[in-house]
């Protein structure tokens, strides 16, 4: 029981977090540093082998922007579980390595508009996955 109210406590401290002090998602340097250029896809013709990764593993496509030459894209997404917190690490890293290859390996964001968090994979060499978060100010009445 401790556990699981500690666990809940610390959920609640991250959401807690990102709505009284983290940017709206276009201020973060997701946007404002990383990317540029990005044109929004239409979900009912895009194809690509990252869609069926997302797809296996329960997440929740709503909507993919390519940016910087169409080379980085942007999948913002309902993720099925929580990526902040330590008991879903494995499920998370295995989804990574999998988008890293589906994707050429080449580095891409998940976008989470329900949690307000950004997590941005760096690949710097195949195999070779630079994971960080971020949060942003999840607008009222989403």
């Amino acid at each position: 029981m401790f556990k699981t109210a500690s666990l809940a406590a610390a959920v609640l401290a991250l959401t807690s977090a990102a709505a009284f002090g983290a940017p709206p998602l276009e201020a973060t340097s997701l946007y404002m540093e990383k990317t540029r250029g990005c044109r929004e896809l239409d979900l009912s013709t895009w194809s690509h082998p990252t869609r069926k990764v997302m797809e296996r593993a329960r997440v929740e496509i709503q909507q993919v922007e390519l940016c910087n030459d169409d080379i980085y894209p942007i999948f913002t997404v309902a993720l099925p579980g929580e990526p902040l917190v330590g008991v879903n690490d494995r499920f998370f890293n295995k989804l990574y390595a999998q988008m890293g290859e589906a994707n050429g390996w080449h580095s891409f964001a998940f976008v989470d508009s329900s949690r307000g968090v950004i997590v941005t994979i760096d690949i710097k060499a195949r195999r070779s996955l630079d994971i960080n978060y971020d949060e942003f100010d999840i607008p009222q009445g989403n």
